[in-house]
């Protein structure tokens, strides 16, 4: 069965590990450590819910500005892919987040003033290029411009 599998691919890499250590480590330092803790390697699907938890993080983020996030299921599977490494496992998923979503999306609500009420779909273009469909809200509130001012009258 799978677990079966697991358990036995599990048990080389601690083996794997165990002797590496012992060729590259004294045994007076070994001797000093509790426990040797080996993790197993993330499965993809395992990955695709780190990406779905870290997305949701940023649409919550989002939803308390009143700013809808969708997202693609093509973005889920770029950030799945490229944010893993199996040297550092999903450590680089946040950082890639924040470059390919949250700065752009930060300065299109500068520039093109994405606020309340807005909403902003994300998509991989043809060109692997993320994209980004922003929709404002109509209904806007907006500064009273100086000329619609009430002049106050001073008898």
């Amino acid at each position: 069965t799978i677990g079966d599998k697991e358990e036995g691919q599990y048990e080389q890499a601690k083996e794997k590990v165990t002797t590496s250590l012992k060729d590259y480590f004294r045994p007076e330092f070994l001797n000093r450590l509790d426990e040797i803790i080996i993790f197993n390697i993330l499965r993809p699907e395992v990955i695709r819910q780190i990406v779905e938890k870290q997305v949701a993080i940023v649409q919550k983020r989002l939803k308390e500005k009143e700013i809808a996030l969708s997202v693609s299921q093509d973005v889920f599977e770029y950030l799945a892919k490229e944010g893993y490494n199996p040297q550092y496992g999903a450590r680089p998923l946040k950082r890639l987040i924040q470059t390919k979503i949250l700065t752009p999306l930060a300065s299109m609500m500068i520039s093109q003033g994405v606020m309340e009420g807005g909403s902003v779909s994300v998509g991989v273009g043809k060109d692997g290029e993320f994209t980004f469909d922003v929709k404002k809200n109509k209904r806007a509130k907006r500064k009273p411009s100086a000329s619609k001012k009430k002049k106050e009258v001073v008898a």
